[in-house]
């Protein structure tokens, strides 16, 4: 008898302890009981999404300001450019620190976290990966970015693009776009997607409905359209953001483009219900997160106000406001229109929730310990493999016999650079990589408004050189031409080709529409970073030395190009119809 209650007793305190210890609480259950603490205000608050800057010191006043949007305001989540990986994990750290609900942190990754911060590891854009075909090749990349992203504290990268390149007279997606084959791009996306989440952090499927065809509207250049039928647009377009669904994106950004087919007008998916709610929720099933692309756009801020199309951008179906020009006065007006009717008080509660959820299912809310960052972002063998991607995407377009070089004096190499704009950065980047492969090369520029004099003196060189490397650093322009190379320039070029037969090597820097305007050039390539905010650049001049050299050897199989457009336009069947040779080391 005695051991029965010695036994019961010794369950009952186990049974009082295990009662008093805290019950862990699920993302789910979290999530509630935030959502249930929030005023109305506060809500919308977790729905504003504004911009900071990676390269604020510590004494920066910019900082006390972005923390009073976290304690005084709420704010839910800011989008970071800029600054180096410390200084950008530094400021995430203290923002985070300072938010009783965790921020979400999202920012642009197409070329990985070094296309935003110093000391990062930058890829090429997506078409120098649908260049390989190779998903796995994909897959590696995307763990480095996702990786490095989540050790600066980044939850979110609005990325992949997803947009189709259908016409090639479209400058927008040159480079940022994994192409026009579609079944290619659903088999790089779904190894974006998978290799990101497995790495812990989310991504962004964008622009929808799609940037990749899209013509001016009666705004143009501000305000785009998609002018196609349902059909079309099935096979294209809907079709690509499907298969970004399948993927399991986790957000949709939309993007300042209308579908007049569909609509009936000239309202952009940004504020348009017909867009978001009846085509990407219903039609395309997604039941993720819709953010807008940026709303501070002073054409879309003159069109709707700047606070009223916060507000007109939530009624379509938004979760997400992006970058509004005044996040404090776009709440004030969302809160209102909640009050007035217009938004319903459970469309808020639904948002915000997802949001929560998202936020405490996040392992980590903290960057790495900044002085041992460094260790996981920006490695010797994270640049190893961008290396490898340009070293293998690097295409040849055009090839009569040229090459690879062979038996050149090089002492009779002349090397000439095409510049969009007179101040290219990484030009001096790339003469110094070609000195070193070609000893006594000379170097030539040809700038906007230069002495003309300058064409004579080339020629002149040219027609002693035993080969003429022309490097093209002309990028598309935003809105307009994809191939903005004068006319002179391409009439010098295509004459030297003719004067001198065999002897000119073209590299395109970025832009292979430049092809279209260069029909004699006898050896034309191209690499897929343009610099700046698209794609590592600079990891391309070692591959063009290596190729001109023969260190790298073409793939056997010729393949027509299908990265750059779905189907061949009668103007640009030449270009379409050229060959590929990917490369890769013997």
């Amino acid at each position: 008898m005695k051991k029965r209650i010695i036994f019961f007793a010794s369950f009952v305190v186990f049974a009082l302890a295990k009662a008093q210890q805290p019950v862990s609480e699920t993302p789910q259950s979290k999530a509630r009981k935030a959502l249930a603490g929030l005023s109305l205000d506060r809500k919308v608050a977790q729905m504003i999404c504004t911009e900071i800057s990676g390269d604020a010191t510590a004494d920066d006043p910019r900082i006390k300001q972005w923390i009073g949007l976290v304690k005084d305001q709420g704010i839910g989540g800011f989008v970071i450019y800029g600054g180096s990986v410390k200084s950008a994990a530094a400021l995430i750290n203290k923002l985070q620190a300072a938010s009783a609900i965790p921020i979400l942190i999202s920012t642009d990754f197409e070329g990985g976290a070094g296309q935003q911060f110093k000391g990062a590891s930058e890829f090429p854009p997506n078409m120098a990966f649908a260049a390989t075909r190779d998903e796995n090749l994909m897959r590696r990349a995307a763990q480095i970015m996702a990786r490095e992203g989540k050790a600066i504290g980044i939850h979110l990268s609005y990325t992949p693009v997803v947009d189709v390149t259908v016409s090639p007279d479209n400058p927008q997606e040159s480079g940022r776009s994994f192409g026009g084959d579609i079944a290619l791009m659903n088999t790089m996306l779904k190894a974006y997607v998978a290799a990101y989440h497995q790495e812990g952090m989310m991504v962004t499927a964008k622009h929808f409905p799609g940037r990749g065809d899209m013509k001016g509207g009666p705004a143009y250049p501000s305000f785009t359209t998609l002018n196609k039928e349902m059909a079309q647009l099935e096979k294209q377009e809907f079709l690509a953001f499907s298969h970004a669904v399948a993927a399991g994106v986790d957000f949709v950004m939309t993007e300042h483009i209308a579908i007049p087919s569909i609509t009936g007008s000239m309202e952009p998916a940004s504020v348009e219900p017909k867009l978001v709610k009846g085509i990407l929720r219903d039609k395309l099933k997604f039941r993720g997160i819709v953010t807008t692309d940026d709303l501070w756009y002073d054409h879309v801020v003159s069109r709707y106000g700047q606070d009223e199309v916060a507000v007109l951008a939530i009624e379509a179906g938004h979760d997400v406001v992006l970058k509004p020009k005044n996040p404090l006065t776009a709440i004030r007006a969302i809160v209102e229109a909640v009050k007035r009717g217009r938004i319903a008080s459970a469309q808020i509660d639904s948002s915000v929730y997802k949001l929560l959820l998202k936020k405490y299912t996040l392992a980590d809310r903290k960057a790495a310990d900044v002085e041992q960052i460094q260790t996981v972002v920006g490695t010797s063998d994270h640049l190893k493999l961008v290396q490898e991607v340009a070293d293998r995407s690097i295409t040849m377009l055009r090839n009569n016999g040229v090459l690879p070089l062979k038996s050149v004096d090089q002492s009779k190499v002349i090397h000439i650079t095409v510049q969009k704009t007179a101040d290219q950065p990484n030009v001096n980047q790339l003469k110094k990589t070609l000195d070193g492969a070609f000893k006594g090369i000379a170097h030539f520029s040809i700038v906007p408004d230069q002495d003309k004099k300058i064409y004579g003196d080339l020629l002149k060189a040219a027609a002693s050189a035993d080969v003429v490397l022309v490097s093209l650093f002309v990028q598309r322009d935003r809105h307009g031409d994809a191939a903005p190379l004068s006319r002179e320039v391409a009439s010098l070029l295509d004459g030297m080709s003719s004067t001198i037969p065999g002897k000119v090597v073209v590299m395109s820097f970025g832009n292979p529409y430049l092809i279209n305007k260069l029909p004699k050039v006898p050896s034309f390539l191209v690499g897929y970073g343009e610099g700046g905010f698209y794609g590592n650049q600079t990891a391309y001049f070692t591959s063009f030395v290596r190729l001109l050299k023969g260190e790298l050897s073409p793939i056997r199989q010729r393949r027509f190009i299908r990265l750059f457009t779905h189907y061949a336009t009668q103007h640009y069947q030449r270009f379409v119809d050229r060959f590929r040779w990917h490369n890769r080391s013997p």
